[in-house]
């Protein structure tokens, strides 16, 4: 059963928030004089129908936006499906000797069928003087929502809706503008709207609901500062007014403070309100209040699962918060809702990757080479995560692809370099990094390389030439240094190596190789205080380091049995 709150009757009840559309009213007199009434009518209805926090509006600000003249439920039932409404008012109007007469209906949208479709479910009327048109409106609204049991009696004949004027004059000038602005018996004409809303409002000032539609067409003609001027005078003729507070807080996003207060307040009112949560959660993602996002974005995409704005916003939140394993979900979230989208699946694979999952991260990047096949930066996605598994030749494969892709780009070459280094095919690894000398900017990189494999060759003549210039071309490069120093220390030019490893340390503070090298050399130099500090430098970078928690132990060993000898001679 749906709950209503009504003016100011609370019921205890619980609160069930259901999607509505109000269609425009049928001119059932056929007096085109009375066409003024079909919009505004509905527009009044609509207006009034989404202050009931019973009631949800499914419509966005354009309330008749979508509807023709004439009422065509197969049309109404297949756009109420759409935007999820479950509810149809319609109505139609009569002027039967000279009085008013408003007839309603209410539809309830079935879709469990091959076409949606509208089902009547309550009607009700009512007649009165044209001069109180509202007040013939409101009874025939309290007695359709009794006839459909969701309004108990009101005490002491209490009225449903809220009066906008009482000018009869100023009530049908708003809905011929009304005419112009959503296109009723002709073409839209918002400059002949914006002047009889214009003429409404100077006839009646307080007429909130005229200034409101002031702001719609400023709105659409994109003047902004106009619209904001006539949703700021509505709001202080009627506040809490909520489809002025949602104008507002959509017009202020640039100033993202004020934006925040008003979609909150406008939240306030109508707290399931799905579009303006996600405005309010996006703004707050913006403003790096990351947990108020995230809150906010949760409850929209907990009432829209298929909201994909929400969903692109929390995936942001995620990253920026760390949270991997919930960016991976939400990710995958994204893709099952549009499954073409090939940048997410980049991303859900770049996830993925970081989570260690490489299968599923290969899975995720060779979906997005089936239909780019062409796209170099997945092609060197998969390239290196098929190195990191240690699936050598796929690697090998994607960089070569990449190569071909950009051969303009150094990387390629680099990275199928090293991957026929780690694979022990120098062979191959010296040619592709003597193609990579052509790219003089990192010639100091391709000389590195090429002299650690004539070293590991034994050809010191050509790992000399090589490894000489690496370090006088690519002085900022650690590695560099580092393969100098292990030529250095094979030609026992021991404490020129152990030069080069300072400055490869320096370059690089965190690697453990380069001290433990340097400790190896000192210790084969007799020096065992130095080789004991460079082990325990080793260590403290990398303290699983095997070798020198062994050569570690080994000088300890040697300094007890020392220091027993010593005592031993001592005391004789």
């Amino acid at each position: 059963m749906l709950c209503l709150l009504l003016g100011r009757v609370a019921y205890a009840e619980p609160v069930v928030r259901e999607g509505y559309l109000v269609v425009p009213f049928e001119n059932e007199a056929a007096i085109r004089s009375l066409d003024w009434m079909a919009p505004a009518l509905a527009v009044t209805l609509a207006e009034q129908l989404e202050a009931q926090p019973g009631l949800q509006p499914a419509y966005g600000s354009s309330i008749l936006e979508g509807f023709g003249a004439k009422f065509d439920s197969l049309r109404i039932a297949d756009r109420a499906r759409d935007l999820g409404a479950r509810w149809v008012v319609s109505g139609g109007f009569a002027r039967p000797n000279w009085k008013a007469e408003i007839k309603l209906r209410l539809y309830q949208v079935v879709t469990d069928g091959p076409l949606p479709d509208l089902k009547l479910v309550a009607q009700a009327g009512a007649i009165g003087e044209r001069t109180a048109l509202i007040q013939v409106l409101d009874q025939a609204l309290g007695e359709l929502l009794k006839r459909q049991g969701w309004l108990p009696e009101l005490p002491g004949g209490e009225q449903i809706l809220r009066v906008p004027t009482k000018d009869l004059y100023a009530m049908t000038l708003y809905g011929r503008a009304l005419n112009l602005l959503y296109g009723y018996g002709g073409p839209i004409d918002l400059s002949g709207a914006e002047k009889l809303f214009q003429r409404v409002t100077a006839i009646d000032p307080k007429f909130a609901e005229a200034h409101r539609m002031l702001a719609m067409v400023a709105e659409e003609r994109h003047e902004l500062g106009k619209a904001m001027l006539h949703y700021a005078r509505a709001l202080d003729l009627r506040p809490g007014y909520y489809p002025v507070l949602a104008g507002l807080a959509r017009l202020s996003r640039e100033r993202r403070e004020r934006a925040i207060e008003l979609a909150a307040r406008a939240l306030e009112v109508r707290p399931s309100d799905v579009e303006m949560r996600f405005l309010l959660g996006d703004l707050e993602w913006e403003a790096g209040e990351l947990d108020k996002a995230l809150a906010d974005l949760t409850l929209v995409t907990a009432a829209q699962p298929g909201h994909l704005r929400a969903r692109r916003t929390l995936a942001l939140v995620y990253a920026a918060r760390g949270a991997t394993s919930e960016l991976a979900t939400e990710l995958e979230k994204i893709a099952a809702l549009q499954p073409d989208d090939l940048d997410v699946r980049m991303d859900l694979g770049g996830a993925y990757a970081r989570l260690g999952k490489h299968e599923q991260a290969l899975a995720a990047y060779e979906e997005v080479l089936k239909r780019q096949p062409r796209n170099a930066q997945v092609v060197k996605f998969a390239g290196d995560l098929y190195r990191q598994v240690g699936d050598q030749d796929r690697a090998i494969a994607a960089y070569s692809k990449l190569r071909n892709l950009v051969p303009d780009d150094p990387r390629p070459y680099f990275l199928l370099g090293a991957t026929y280094l780690a694979a022990g095919n120098d062979l191959k690894a010296e040619q592709v990094l003597q193609e990579a000398q052509q790219f003089h900017r990192h010639v100091g990189e391709a000389w590195t390389d090429l002299g650690a494999i004539a070293f590991r060759r034994g050809d010191l003549s050509k790992a000399t030439w090589y490894l000489s210039r690496a370090v006088q071309r690519a002085p900022t490069r650690p590695k560099a240094h580092f393969n100098y120093a292990l030529l250095l220390n094979a030609t026992k030019q021991r404490e020129r190596a152990l030069g080069e490893l300072k400055v490869a340390a320096e370059l690089d503070p965190e690697d453990a190789q380069a001290h433990y090298l340097a400790g190896v050399i000192h210790l084969r130099m007799g020096k065992l205080e130095e080789a004991k500090q460079a082990f325990l430098a080793a260590l403290k970078r990398k303290p699983d380091h095997a070798d020198a928690k062994f050569n570690l132990g080994l000088l300890e060993e040697l300094e007890r049995r020392y220091g027993a000898e010593r005592a031993g001679v001592g005391s004789q």
